[in-house]
C-alpha cells in the first residue's frame, strides 16, 4: 500500500525540556558506575555518557501505558539509583533506579532495559488536595526520609515501603517554611522558616535528616548585614533571602540575599562575614564536599568559587544562561542556567563540567521556541534590578490571568531545512538547531550583535532589549537562510521608538554547523517599515531557488534572489504600495512553476504575475471564456493564511472561515466557518503557523485550539483534508496546546506544543523515534554475554565466540520449529546438534536461510516510503524485523 493511501496516525515522538522542580533545583542524577547522567525531562528520561557526551538510553513516558496515565499530571521530584523500596537488592538493583513525583508516586524503573514490563508503582501517603507535594527523598543506608511541601509548612518524615502499603512516621515539622536547603551528601537540612511562636520572626533551622544530631535555629536577624547596627537603613533587598546552603558537616551556613551580598555564618556561635561580589540577587549558593569552598551564581552568567580560607575568588564566566543551581557531585560540578531571555516560558539548560579543570563534559537542553504570549510555565528568577520583575512573583496570579484570558496567542515560529531536516527555532537574538530524530541540540549561534552574545547583562543593562529574531525561511535546496530581525533603542530617548528593521542572508557548507552571514540590508522597506511576511522561491526560480519575496504592512513587495555575477543578494523586482492603510495581516503563497505570486492583504487577495511583477487577469472556464476573473477577491475578513494545494485550489483562513478557491474556475468552490474556533484567538498572521501543506501528497493539515473551561489548560484538534477541503482524511486530539505545525517536506507532519514537545502526523512510523533508543542496552547485552561465557570456560576469547554462537543458534531455533524441538526434547546428539546449528549459522551468514515466513519483493516495501528520513540505524532495525 502507497504512503499516500495509508491511514494517518499521530504520535508524540521526542522534545520535551528538563525538569527542574523545587524552585529550579536539578534532580540529576549519577548512575553507579559514574559514568552517566540520568535527566529527567517532562516527557522522558533521557541517560547521557559523561565520557562519549552522547544520549545512549531515553525512557519515554508515553511508551508505558503505566507512565503515560502518570505523567504529565505529575513530574519528577527526585531520582534515587536502585530500588528505593528495598524489593530488589545486590548486583540487580544497578540497573534500576526509583522515580519519586511530586504526586507522591514511587515508580521502579528498570532504565537499563525496554519498557516491555509494568513498572512497580507505589504511593505515598500525601494529601494532594491540601497542596501537599513531595519535594526531596534523603537516602541514607536503608533509611529513608522524604521531604513533603505543604500548603503553609514543610514536615520531614521517616519513610518505610511495608508489603501492603506506604507508611510515613516521625515527622518533623517546619512551619511557615519558605526557602530549603540540604548538604550535598544529604545528611543535613536548612529551611528558612516563619516562627509563629515569635511573632513570624523568620528564622534558619538547621537540623540532621536522618538523626537528631544537629537542631538549631538561628533567627535571621542576627545575621543580616546592617540588621543589629543600622536596623532602619538596610533596604528591603538586603533582607530578602534569595538562595540558602549548608556544609556537609554542618557548621557553615551560606545566606545568599536579593542585594547580591553572601553571608556565611559559623553555626556554632553565629560569628558571620560578607562576600561581596554579585550586583544582582543570588540565585545559586553550594558547598564543596569539604567544606573548603562556596560556589556561587546569578544574572551575571558567572559562576563564583570563593575559598573560604583566604576570601579570594576565581570565575567561570560567559555561561549561557542564568546560573539557578549548582550541584557538586563528586569530580562532576552540575549547573542549571536558565535562558531567561525568553519570558515566554522556561528554557533551561543543564551542564555538567568537570571539577578538576572545568571543561564542559556535556550540555543538555531541549528545543526552546519562543511563544507569543507567556505560557503557564513562565517563570522569571528573582532580580532586585529587573524592572519587569518582582521579589515576591505569584504563579498562582499568573495563572489565575490566564483562565480568565480567553484570547491567548501561544504560536511559534519554526522552520525546518528540507534536505538535512533539521528544525531551526528562533530564540530571540540567537538560532538553535534542533535535531528531530535524534532529539537533541545540534547547535546554538548567535544571530545579532548585542550584550548577551558576549556577557551577562549587569544592573541598568536588564533593561536594555537586545535584537529579537522576529522570522526565518530556509531556501529549498538547504543552503541559504533568510532572518528578519528588529533592533531596539535604549528607552526613554527621543528616538525609542524608531526601530531599525534588518534583513540577513546567510550561506552554510554542508560539513559546517554554523551560519555564515553572506549580506545584510538595513531597513529593506524604508525606513521603520517592517517585514510582515517573507516567502521563498520554489526550485523552478532563481537557479533552483535561490531566491525569496519579502511584504510589508502597506502592501509592498520586493523580491531578492543571489546574484552569481555579484556574488551576493540583490534586489530583483518590486512591488510599490498601492494601498491607503497598514495591515499586519500579510500573507504570501507562490505557485510551482514560479509564475504567479498569492498576495493577501488585510481582505484582499491579489494576483501578481512574476514576471512584470504586476497585478494580472486570469482566464475563466474554457466554457465560458469570455468572462476572465479578476486579479484581485475581496473576502468577509482579515486574511490570516494563504496556501497553494497542488496546481489549483487556493485555500483562504481568514479569522471567520476557510475557503477553497478553484483558479480554473475563478471561484470559492466551498468553505467551511472557523468562527467559533479561532474568533480572536491569533494574532495578524499567526494562523498561517497552525496551517500546512504536504505539497507531494497535496493534503492539508489545520489546527484547532481549545481552552478547557474554566483551567488554564488547553487541548488541540488536528484536522487533515484533502486537497479541495472535501473530505476529512484524518482527526486527531492532542492533551496540549498546539504552536505549530509544518510539513517534512516528505509525507508527515510535525508539530510542537507549549511544553516544546514535538508530535508526528503522518503515515510512517520511525522506530527510532517511537521505540526507546538503547544504544547502551546493545553492546551491554553483547559484553554481558561475553562475561558469563568467560566466567563458565575460563577462557575470555573463546567464550565471547561461543556467545555469540549461541546467539545464532538462538535465532536458528526461532527461524526452524524442528530444530527447537530436537533441542527441547533432547533427542539429538550433541554432536549432531552443534552439526546442524552450525549447518544452520552458516546458512544465515551466507544469506541462504530459508524459513516458514518467506520473503518476496513485498517485504521490505513498507520500510522504503520514507527512506529519505530513517538513519542508517533505524533501516537496519527495520530489516532485521522484516526478517525475524
Amino acid at each position: 500500500m502507497s504512503a499516500i493511501a495509508q491511514k494517518y496516525q499521530m504520535s508524540v515522538v521526542s522534545g520535551g525540556r528538563p525538569v527542574l522542580p523545587r524552585g529550579g533545583k536539578s534532580v540529576c542524577t549519577v548512575t553507579h558506575d559514574g559514568q552517566a547522567l540520568v535527566v529527567p525531562f517532562s516527557n522522558q528520561l533521557r541517560v547521557y555518557s559523561l565520557e562519549t557526551r552522547q544520549c545512549i538510553k531515553t525512557v519515554k513516558f508515553a511508551n508505558s501505558a503505566v507512565l503515560s496515565q502518570i505523567f504529565p499530571a505529575a513530574r519528577v521530584a527526585d531520582i534515587v539509583m536502585g530500588d528505593a523500596t528495598g524489593a530488589v537488592t545486590g548486583p540487580a538493583a544497578e540497573k534500576l533506579l526509583t522515580l519519586f513525583t511530586d504526586l507522591g508516586h514511587a515508580i521502579v524503573l528498570n532504565y537499563k532495559g525496554k519498557l516491555t514490563e509494568t513498572p512497580a508503582v507505589h504511593a505515598i501517603p500525601v494529601d494532594t488536595k491540601l497542596g501537599e507535594r513531595v519535594e526531596k527523598v534523603f537516602v541514607s543506608g536503608e533509611s529513608l526520609r522524604v521531604l513533603i511541601a505543604g500548603a503553609n509548612d514543610y514536615k520531614l518524615a521517616q519513610l518505610a515501603f511495608n508489603t501492603d502499603k506506604v507508611v510515613l512516621t516521625e515527622p518533623v515539622v517546619f512551619p511557615g517554611a519558605m526557602l530549603t536547603a540540604w548538604s550535598g551528601d544529604e545528611q543535613v537540612f536548612a529551611a528558612l522558616c516563619r516562627d509563629p511562636a515569635a511573632g513570624n520572626q523568620k528564622q534558619v533551622r538547621v537540623q540532621s535528616v536522618h538523626s537528631s544530631a544537629i537542631s538549631t535555629a538561628i533567627p535571621l536577624e542576627k545575621v543580616i548585614p546592617n540588621a543589629t547596627t543600622a536596623p532602619n537603613t538596610s533596604s528591603k533587598n538586603a533582607r530578602f533571602v534569595s538562595a540558602l546552603a549548608i556544609d556537609n558537616s554542618g557548621t557553615q551556613l551560606a545566606l545568599g540575599f536579593a542585594s547580591g551580598v553572601i553571608t556565611i555564618v559559623n553555626v556554632a556561635d553565629l560569628q558571620s562575614r560578607l562576600l561581596k561580589w554579585h550586583i544582582d540577587a543570588v540565585l545559586a549558593l553550594a558547598f564543596t564536599d569539604d567544606g573548603a569552598y562556596l560556589l556561587s551564581g546569578g544574572w551575571e552568567k558567572v559562576m563564583l568559587f570563593w575559598q573560604l580560607a583566604s576570601n579570594t575568588q576565581q570565575f567561570l564566566p560567559r555561561l549561557n544562561g542564568i546560573v539557578v543551581d549548582i550541584q557538586p557531585r563528586g569530580k562532576y560540578y552540575t549547573l542549571a542556567l536558565q535562558l531567561a531571555e525568553n519570558e515566554s516560558s522556561a528554557d533551561y539548560q543543564i551542564v555538567v563540567l568537570n571539577a578538576a579543570d572545568l571543561t564542559s563534559r556535556v550540555q543538555i537542553s531541549g528545543p526552546m521556541p519562543v511563544f507569543n504570549d507567556q505560557t503557564r510555565s513562565a517563570a522569571q528568577p528573582v532580580s532586585a534590578l529587573k524592572s519587569n520583575t518582582q521579589i515576591n512573583i505569584s504563579k498562582k496570579k499568573h495563572r489565575r490571568k490566564l483562565v480568565k484570558a480567553t484570547r491567548q496567542d501561544f504560536t511559534t515560529i519554526i522552520e525546518q531545512n528540507p534536505q538535512t531536516k533539521q528544525l531551526y527555532i528562533p530564540h530571540m537574538s540567537a538560532l538553535q538547531t534542533f535535531d528531530f530524530y535524534k532529539n537533541e541540540q545540534s547547535a546554538l549561534q548567535f544571530m545579532t550583535d548585542g550584550m548577551n552574545n558576549a556577557m551577562g547583562k549587569v544592573r541598568d543593562e536588564l533593561n536594555i532589549r537586545d535584537p529579537e529574531i522576529k522570522n526565518i525561511k530556509v531556501t529549498r535546496d538547504g543552503n541559504w537562510l533568510v532572518s528578519y530581525e528588529v533592533e531596539y533603542p535604549p528607552e526613554d530617548l527621543m528616538s525609542s521608538g524608531d526601530l531599525c528593521h534588518v534583513l540577513k542572508f546567510w550561506t552554510r557548507q554542508e560539513d559546517q554547523s554554523q551560519w555564515t552571514l553572506r549580506t545584510k540590508v538595513l531597513n529593506p522597506h524604508g525606513k521603520g517599515t517592517p517585514i510582515t511576511n517573507i516567502m521563498v522561491a520554489p526550485v523552478s526560480v532563481a537557479n533552483g531557488g535561490a531566491g525569496c519575496i519579502t511584504a510589508d504592512n502597506n502592501g509592498g513587495m520586493k523580491y531578492w534572489a543571489f546574484d552569481t555575477a555579484e556574488k551576493n543578494w540583490c534586489l530583483k523586482k518590486l512591488l510599490i504600495p498601492n494601498f491607503t492603510n497598514y495591515s499586519n495581516s500579510v500573507s504570501l503563497a507562490w505557485s510551482r512553476d514560479g509564475s504567479l505570486i498569492f498576495h493577501g492583504f488585510d481582505d484582499k487577495l491579489q494576483i501578481i504575475d512574476f514576471d512584470n511583477f504586476k497585478q494580472v487577469s486570469v482566464p475563466g472556464s474554457p466554457d465560458d471564456s469570455d468572462v476572465s476573473m479578476p486579479g484581485e477577491f475581496t473576502v468577509d475578513s482579515e486574511i490570516q493564511a494563504v496556501k497553494l494545494v497542488g496546481e489549483k485550489n487556493l485555500v483562504i483562513a481568514t479569522k471567520t472561515t476557510l475557503s477553497v478557491i478553484d483558479l480554473l474556475l475563478g471561484k470559492i468552490t466551498r468553505g467551511f466557518d472557523l468562527y467559533p474556533y479561532v474568533n480572536g484567538m491569533y494574532k495578524n498572521s499567526h494562523l498561517d503557523r497552525l496551517i500546512s501543506c504536504d505539497e507531494k501528497n497535496e493534503k492539508l493539515a489545520l489546527v484547532i485550539n481549545e481552552q478547557v473551561a474554566d483551567t488554564a489548560d488547553y487541548k488541540a484538534h488536528i484536522l487533515v483534508f484533502n486537497g479541495d477541503l472535501s473530505k476529512v482524511l484524518d482527526r486527531f486530539t492532542h492533551d496540549e496546546y498546539i504552536s505549530w505545525i509544518g510539513w517534512n517536506h516528505d509525507t508527515d507532519f510535525i508539530f510542537v506544543d507549549i511544553q516544546s514537545r514535538f508530535g508526528v502526523v503522518g503515515t510512517t512510523v520511525n522506530t527510532e523515534m517511537v521505540d526507546d533508543s538503547n544504544r547502551e542496552d546493545v553492546m551491554e547485552g553483547i559484553l554481558d554475554g561475553a562475561a558469563a561465557a568467560a566466567e563458565t570456560s575460563g577462557e575470555t576469547a573463546h567464550s565471547s565466540s561461543e556467545s555469540y554462537l549461541e546467539k545464532l543458534r538462538e535465532l536458528s531455533r526461532k527461524k526452524n520449529g524442528v530444530a527447537n524441538t530436537t533441542v527441547a526434547n533432547g533427542a539429538a546428539a550433541n554432536g549432531t546438534q552443534d552439526e546442524d546449528a552450525m549447518d544452520i549459522e552458516q546458512e544465515i551468514i551466507a544469506g541462504n536461510h530459508k524459513d516458514d515466513h518467506g520473503i518476496n519483493m513485498n517485504s521490505f516495501s513498507n520500510m522504503f516510503e520514507n527512506i529519505q528520513n530513517v538513519p542508517m540505524e533505524t533501516l537496519f532495525d527495520s530489516v532485521m524485523k522484516a526478517l525475524s
